[in-house]
């Protein structure tokens, strides 16, 4: 990502990019969390935890979009591999999702998503899609000499069409969607599998107790 003090046509362009804002709106929840842990308050508001799931869906959703179809068509993985991408491509595209998983995973309580939740982080797609039509059409003509208009191929509805447009954004939604239910029920699983070690352990320990009276 690169700016320029003097280019705010390039500078909106950079901003038009989903990677960029699920990035950035990552950084900024983690900054939080991170905030509120070191002053000692709760981290697992519901506020938050709704913010953090959809942090989670937005980067995870970076990483699908590129490896299963930008990335294709950019840079073919199976002719350069994953590490012949360029620096900056592999870390917001690769190796931030994985870091933001694995956080979650290992480090975040578990049993907090909601099931609406899976429906409330579509909030952040649909206000990127919205945000880049407002864009597309409010700017003029001038504002795109220099820059891409389009940041994805599948964003570009008028080569494409509207009602091609439209079935691309329906079928990314789907899959969000899908991926969304999918971080709710292992949410939930984990939760579950917690306390059946919990319990277990418990069960152990009262059976030796006996043993020892």
């Amino acid at each position: 990502m690169h700016f320029s003090l003097n280019d705010g046509d390039y500078n909106a362009h950079e901003f038009s990019f989903f990677t960029v804002q699920s990035n950035i709106f990552c950084f900024v929840v983690m900054c939080v969390l991170l905030i509120k842990y070191f002053m000692g308050k709760d981290t697992c508001s519901r506020c938050l935890t709704y913010f953090k799931g959809m942090a989670l869906s937005a980067i995870l959703c970076t990483f699908l979009i590129y490896h299963f179809a930008e990335c294709r068509i950019n840079y073919p993985l199976n002719v350069i591999g994953i590490f012949g991408l360029p620096i900056k491509t592999l870390f917001s595209h690769y190796i931030i999702p994985f870091m933001f998983l694995l956080d979650w995973i290992i480090f975040q309580p578990k049993g907090h998503f909601k099931w609406w939740h899976t429906v409330g982080w579509l909030a952040f797609p649909l206000m990127y899609f919205l945000g880049f039509i407002t864009r597309c059409n409010c700017n003029p003509a001038s504002a795109f000499i220099n820059v891409q208009k389009y940041p994805y191929f599948f964003l570009d509805y008028e080569t494409l069409g509207i009602g091609k447009f439209c079935n691309y954004i329906f079928v990314l939604l789907i899959i969000i969607f899908a991926e969304n239910t999918l971080i709710v029920m292992l949410d939930k699983y984990m939760k579950k599998l917690s306390k059946k070690k919990t319990f277990f352990g418990r069960k152990i320990f009262n059976n030796e107790e006996k043993d020892r009276h």
